[in-house]
């Protein structure tokens, strides 16, 4: 019998995943809008972050299956939003990856110039390595996520500490950020507590979820909040020297006074493991989906995960196969990154606006109910600024879920 997760194992697969590459590239951002004042952004971020997680890890407790959050959504708005979520988030995981896997392959090109491989090169190896160690099993994924988000955490938190105390001072925002610069900023560091809406596609693979998933959604959630304040107030302090400002705000910045020539190769190889943490969790979460869904009919029968698996072998390799497509026209420059990351970034607000819609019907808390609904509207203001070939996309995922689904229900009818 297959080992589950527990507390450790998945927050390991929470931490590292959720951290992602937006570790390394928001700080930088928010610091270059807003400067000495860019911790307000981030302190606001996080108290959002745990209003994120909370309803998240609570609605995860409703689903009995890996389908995931759409098994809530269809039982409060519908089952056609049920497909519809599922098909979202489906089609965010077509390309979202594909994104992931270019940008740790950016900063593991750095590592291993002489071997001459191109990225495109790199990212096919890594997609390679994330299916292998997928095809291990969860607790396997979850022990390695485990230790690679470990170390991760605690060199940016033990190299921000240093930094801050081997400064001479350490400065303080002494003014409140303009409310438009302090607003788009926000828009921006959102990104940070996107993840935690695919718990609910591994509650088969967790040991006693009613206890572990709350205790591991504690423990996750402190040690992101952690992770980002300390790197974030360590990197805008370090930009206020002299030398610093010579340079573009990057978070190997923190790391230098602790490390010093080996700084910025330790940022690649965290940069690398997080952005792979984030691989192992979305792709694992999706195909499991997808194995589920084959099984109640709604995708075709040859997805279904037999039951020696460890993981979803053939819906793992159907998307290892377009994945690999969509790195070949990338490498022939027939598609651009910035398109991927415009189609999935669409299709992730619009399952998370999904699941927070149906969230509000469980939440009791009035103050729950009311952040959720900040949440709800702040995402659809980020949906606004999606490409006019994301909207067409979304658009059509759209029209072919709802036609798929009437089929369905009167295909259902018929044989009654």
């Amino acid at each position: 019998m297959q080992k589950k997760l527990n507390t450790l194992t998945l927050s390991g697969l929470m931490i590292g995943p959720i951290l992602g590459s937006g570790v390394v590239l928001l700080p930088p951002i928010a610091i270059s809008i807003l400067g000495e004042q860019a911790i307000f952004a981030w302190i606001i971020i996080m108290l959002l972050g745990i209003v994120f997680a909370y309803v998240f890890a609570k609605m995860s407790l409703l689903i009995s299956s890996n389908e995931g959050m759409s098994t809530v959504v269809g039982q409060t708005l519908g089952q056609s939003y049920r497909e519809l979520a599922s098909n979202y988030l489906t089609a965010a995981v077509c390309f979202g990856p594909v994104a992931v896997l270019l940008t740790a392959s950016e900063f593991l090109s750095y590592l291993v110039k002489d071997l001459g491989l191109d990225k495109t090169g790199l990212a096919f190896i890594l997609l390679i390595l994330c299916v292998t160690v997928i095809l291990c099993g969860i607790t396997t994924v979850g022990k390695l996520t485990l230790i690679l988000s470990s170390l991760t955490a605690v060199l940016l938190v033990i190299g921000s500490i240093y930094s801050l105390l081997t400064q001479s001072e350490v400065l303080y925002p002494t003014e409140i950020p303009e409310p438009g610069k302090l607003g788009y900023t926000l828009l921006l560091l959102f990104w940070a507590i996107i993840g935690w809406e695919v718990i609910g596609n591994y509650v088969e693979d967790v040991d006693r979820p009613e206890v572990t998933i709350m205790r591991a959604m504690k423990i996750s959630i402190g040690a992101i909040i952690i992770v980002y304040l300390f790197s974030a107030f360590a990197l805008q302090n370090r930009m206020q020297i002299p030398e610093a400002q010579r340079a573009e705000p990057n978070l190997g910045l923190i790391l230098v006074p602790l490390f010093g020539d080996f700084a910025y190769l330790l940022m690649g190889l965290i940069a690398t493991g997080l952005c792979f943490c984030t691989l192992l969790m979305i792709l694992g979460a999706v195909t499991r989906q997808i194995a589920v869904r084959a099984e109640n009919g709604k995708l075709p029968a040859f997805l279904k995960m037999k039951p020696q698996e460890k993981a979803p072998k053939r819906a793992l390799f159907f998307l290892t196969g377009w994945h690999s497509i969509l790195l070949i026209l990338i490498y022939f420059k027939l598609l651009s990154i910035e398109e991927i990351v415009g189609i999935a970034n669409t299709f992730f607000i619009g399952n998370a606006l999904l699941g927070l819609s149906a969230s509000i019907k469980y939440m009791k808390s009035l103050w729950v109910k009311v952040l959720v609904l900040f949440l709800i509207i702040a995402l659809a203001f980020l949906l606004v600024f999606s490409s006019s070939f994301a909207w067409i996309v979304l658009i059509a995922i759209t029209v072919l879920s709802i036609f798929k689904n009437k089929s369905d229900m009167v295909e259902a009818n018929e044989k009654e």
